[in-house]
């Protein structure tokens, strides 16, 4: 039964890294370029909006495989929508991603 690995769902084991690259050691999540950065947040971006949801962000650590989505949800609309308006916008999802408070 132990120990247990948790693998992310919906994508393969080496497909993190090219998803999230924060999640891979060599490229630090404050030297993404912006390009990456756009990306990413197309990726969770699902209904192309503009805009992540709070539940596209909990469905994006679910993807990961994260721990807690919940509370991950819950931190990163607490600390990344400046404007409070319920969303996490392109510009705030970048400075998110640079401070390391999605990982």
């Amino acid at each position: 039964m132990f120990p247990r690995t948790i693998q992310s769902k919906n994508i393969g084991k080496d497909c993190k890294a090219a998803i999230f690259p924060s999640q891979n050691p060599a490229i630090p999540s404050s030297q993404l370029s912006e390009d990456q950065l756009i990306k990413i947040f197309r990726r969770f971006d699902t209904n192309e909006d503009g805009l992540l949801s709070k539940e596209e962000v909990k469905s994006a650590y679910n993807m990961l495989g994260k721990s807690f989505p919940g509370v991950r949800t819950w931190w990163a609309l607490h600390v990344g929508d400046e404007n409070k308006d319920g969303y996490i916008s392109q510009e705030e999802f970048n400075k998110l991603v640079k401070k390391n408070y999605l990982t």
